[in-house]
């Protein structure tokens, strides 16, 4: 990594960096977990969406994406990922901690952030590489929420990825009250998915969290 490897936010997806960028995600994020080319773009010119790009080289090495609805206190980080030939260099911790501080209200007080991450919970051909992603968010001070199996809601061919619901909060030591959770997993529902407030898989993925919620 070098002083070069400033995040800097994406305004337009009319250009090459648009492009560079999709390109990445198309290569890095597993196709069921993907959205629509469209659905990408259109998060790029969202006033709720901040979406970041690293390219000291020149060419686009890595992107985030951060979800930051308006009347909630809380973000979603969508989607982060490192263009193969510069993983291993410290780049995805970099990107990730120049990503966080945008999760900010409008007086400056840190936001809790939400990450959907692949479970390793089950026998996988990508298992390894699952347990190494959790680790390396752990390390960066993650935590998991216990108990809560989360159903990505994206329409695709077969059953949704087993996936965790991860969580970096500036105060880790605040307790989390179950309804805020809830509160939060209806608005990414809704606003992130296009599905309705009121799916039923909430109520399902929320059946066996503790209150106030268990993180581990």
């Amino acid at each position: 990594m070098t002083d070069r490897d400033q995040v800097e936010q994406l305004r337009s997806c009319g250009g090459s960096t648009f492009r560079e960028l999709y390109e990445i995600y198309a290569a890095s994020i597993a196709v069921r977990e993907q959205k629509p080319e469209e659905w990408i773009c259109a998060m790029v010119r969202a006033p709720e969406y901040w979406v970041g790009v690293m390219n000291g080289s020149g060419h686009v090495d890595g992107f985030s994406i951060l979800f930051l609805p308006p009347t909630e206190r809380f973000a979603l980080l969508e989607y982060m990922a490192v263009t193969p030939q510069r993983r291993n260099r410290g780049l995805g911790s970099a990107l990730f901690k120049q990503t966080v501080v945008h999760a900010m209200t409008p007086q400056h007080a840190s936001l809790p952030i939400l990450l959907e991450v692949d479970s390793d919970r089950e026998a996988s051909g990508d298992r390894e590489m699952r347990t190494r992603r959790q680790q390396f968010y752990r390390r960066l001070g993650c935590v998991r929420v216990s108990r809560l199996h989360y159903i990505l809601p994206l329409p695709g061919q077969g059953p949704p990825p087993e996936m965790d619901l991860m969580l970096y909060w500036a105060d880790p030591l605040r307790p989390l009250p179950k309804g805020d959770l809830e509160r939060w997993l209806r608005t990414v529902y809704r606003d992130v998915y296009r599905c309705s407030f009121d799916d039923p898989r909430i109520v399902q993925m929320l059946h066996d969290v503790s209150d106030p919620v268990r993180l581990e």
